[in-house]
């Protein structure tokens, strides 16, 4: 059952929440099958930030530290791929304990 805690959104962000939280549920029951409802998304608020805070995501689960490197980065990578979706510049995923962490800038047209 992973637990993913993010922060870097502010109380405005209301519908980005609920769209990320749906999207990371359906993506851990997509690709390790794990039912939506085991899936816990938090979000860390903080009303004094702008949108243009970078995103960042904290993933628990006990299951990740058997996985191989290899799914790790790939499931950091995925998961920053989900929040690109909220625009906010700079979005990074790391699994606790941290054995891989992927972030990036967020491309600009």
């Amino acid at each position: 059952m992973p637990t993913v805690d993010v922060s870097g959104l502010n109380e405005k962000e209301k519908d980005v929440k609920t769209r990320l939280r749906k999207e990371i549920q359906e993506y851990f029951a997509a690709t390790l099958h794990i039912k939506k409802s085991s899936t816990k998304v938090a979000f860390i608020e903080d009303d004094t930030i702008s949108d243009q805070e970078h995103v960042m995501v904290r993933l628990y689960s006990k299951s990740f530290t058997d996985m191989p490197q290899g799914l790790r980065e790939q499931i950091c990578d995925d998961i920053v791929t989900i929040l690109e979706s909220a625009a906010h510049p700079f979005n990074e995923a790391f699994i606790v304990p941290v054995m891989a962490m992927r972030g990036r800038h967020l491309k600009q047209d």
